[in-house]
């Protein structure tokens, strides 16, 4: 049981790929592989006060983690947008440390159970 990932949301990504476990890890390297980049569009567009960049990132954000089962990043994107909903950009920089935590933190664990050099 992990406190970052959610099981059900993980078996349902894999009913979505067709059961297809070389696909859902291909989706889970993927999301590992483009977190920084996410982070740092999301940073860039907050620097910057682009309000609709950052919508654009938190939801892209937001959406992959909810398929991937990654539970927090999720939930802290909610909180972001929410901020981002009432014009508040200073509120969202203010929780950008923490979605970098734990997107830092369950990239981790997504890439000790999806290996990052499996080619599948």
């Amino acid at each position: 049981m992990s406190r970052l990932l959610d099981e059900d949301a993980l078996r349902d990504l894999l009913t979505a790929v067709g059961w297809d476990e070389g696909a859902r890890s291909r989706f889970a390297r993927d999301f590992v592989s483009l977190w920084d980049t996410r982070v740092q569009r999301l940073t860039n567009a907050l620097d910057s006060r682009d309000a609709s960049e950052a919508h654009v990132v938190l939801l892209s954000i937001r959406s992959s983690s909810r398929m991937i089962g990654a539970q927090v990043i999720e939930a802290t994107a909610s909180l972001i947008l929410s901020s981002l909903d009432r014009h508040d950009l200073d509120g969202c920089a203010r929780h950008l440390g923490r979605l970098d935590q734990v997107g830092q933190e369950t990239c981790i664990e997504l890439a000790t159970r999806f290996p990052l050099s499996a080619s599948v």
